[in-house]
């Protein structure tokens, strides 16, 4: 399997991405979120976004085509979710993990927005449940949190279970591996 998974942790990076687990990423704006997603997805691997933005504006600003994004909203539509559905959103993230054979990248930038309108408690039981289930499998999971978001022991219990990747060596591991793409291609 050459999936940019094992690629990247192969390639000595300060990321070690292993595949089946989940990230979490301490960040006010999803920036380094979207783009390891884009990183992680390039070769073809199937990813999915669930995200508060709109999506149509995910599409325009962070270049992402070709992807399913879901809409974390109360208004009823197609690839809109509701946000208090947490457990069909569990299912929706676990059958789309098991459609590409497991081999797959999501993105889920919202866990905020679900802890208020579903309790912190049963947000971290959601986030456990998807861990253990992407653990049997190769998917990755990118769990962008704004630390002011949440208080200080919901983020402990949060990084307790799950990868934590520190915003800076990200940001560096990000910008070497696209400062060396950039060389490869001149």
């Amino acid at each position: 399997m050459g999936s940019t998974v094992e690629h990247l942790s192969e390639s000595g990076s300060a990321v070690p991405l292993a595949p089946g687990a989940c990230y979490l990423i301490k960040e006010k704006k999803p920036d380094l979120s979207y783009r390891l997603f884009s990183m992680l997805t390039r070769d073809g691997t199937p990813g999915l976004i669930i995200t508060r933005q709109y999506p149509e504006r995910v599409r325009r600003e962070r270049g992402i085509e070709g992807r399913r994004i879901v809409w974390l909203s109360h208004t009823p539509g197609e690839d809109y979710h509701n946000p208090t559905a947490i457990g069909s959103l569990a299912k929706l993230i676990s059958g789309f993990v098991e459609e590409g054979q497991g081999t797959a990248v999501v993105l889920l930038d919202g866990i905020e927005y679900l802890s208020i309108n579903n309790g912190f408690l049963q947000t971290l039981m959601f986030v456990e449940h998807v861990n253990e289930f992407v653990m049997q499998r190769k998917a990755i999971v990118i769990l962008p949190v704004s630390p002011d978001a949440l208080e200080e022991k919901e983020l402990a219990l949060l990084e307790r279970n799950i990868e934590v990747l520190e915003s800076p060596i990200v940001k560096m591991d990000l910008e070497t591996r696209e400062v060396s793409e950039l060389l490869e291609k001149y």
